[in-house]
């Protein structure tokens, strides 16, 4: 029994380790940020409703080179937590943390009572999408007031998502 016990013990504090792999860390280097100005991010709204917001764009250079033509596409994806008056408490980017292991990605911050799962991401530009839980919610884009919209300017395809949610969660 005693074997079977440790066995069991291992395999959990492996899971834990790959779970861990994902976790996204708060890259916001900016103590007091203004306010967020860009309504297809966040809209200030009441007390205790906070948003939570996604970036992807992607840029198109063309490099006349046969041999590499895709070498001036550059992509990028970011992830942010607005207060409820759209200030900016997160920014994560997982391309940028090197744990770019897929979802789910875990948010865990000490502004946050419950811990933000991402448990699945489309980082397209033309149709990005995400979805997440947060204390005892369920929110994807689609749904609960939660869209999309195109921010594209010049050379840059830009797409801002963004979803409400109660920071002490659903009313029970």
């Amino acid at each position: 029994m005693a074997r079977y016990l440790s066995k069991v013990a291992a395999a959990l504090s492996m899971a834990s380790l790959a779970t861990a792999s994902c976790q996204l860390g708060n890259q916001l280097s900016v103590s007091d940020p203004p306010p967020e100005t860009k309504s297809e991010l966040c809209v200030p709204q009441g007390e205790g409703s906070w948003t939570f917001a996604m970036d992807v764009n992607e840029i198109d250079v063309p490099t006349f080179n046969s041999g590499a033509q895709w070498a001036g596409d550059v992509r990028g994806n970011s992830f942010f937590i607005y207060d409820n008056a759209c200030v900016l408490k997160g920014v994560y980017g997982p391309g940028n943390e090197g744990n770019d292991c897929g979802t789910p990605y875990v948010i865990e911050e000490n502004f946050l009572p419950y811990v933000l799962t991402i448990t699945s991401i489309d980082f397209d530009v033309g149709s990005p999408r995400f979805k997440f839980s947060y204390a005892n919610g369920a929110y994807s884009i689609g749904e609960n007031h939660c869209g999309c919209s195109d921010v594209s300017s010049g050379l840059e395809a830009e797409e801002a998502c963004k979803c409400a949610f109660p920071l002490h969660g659903e009313p029970s």
